[in-house]
């Protein structure tokens, strides 16, 4: 099993928020979580940047 953490950087109408996520299914499950999570459209998402990976 591999967990990979992920940083994202999204733009709000108020400004931006910084996340860092924890994700088993890789980039595309980050991406799936934060747009549940934060109740936001894919396009808020300006920069996803993988910050490290674990094999468990």
């Amino acid at each position: 099993m591999i967990i990979e953490t992920y940083r994202a950087t999204l733009k709000h109408d108020t400004g931006m928020i910084r996340v860092k996520v924890v994700s088993l299914s890789g980039e595309r499950g980050a991406i799936q979580q934060i747009t549940t999570a934060e109740h936001c459209p894919e396009c808020a998402i300006i920069k996803l940047k993988k910050i490290d990976t674990k094999k468990v």
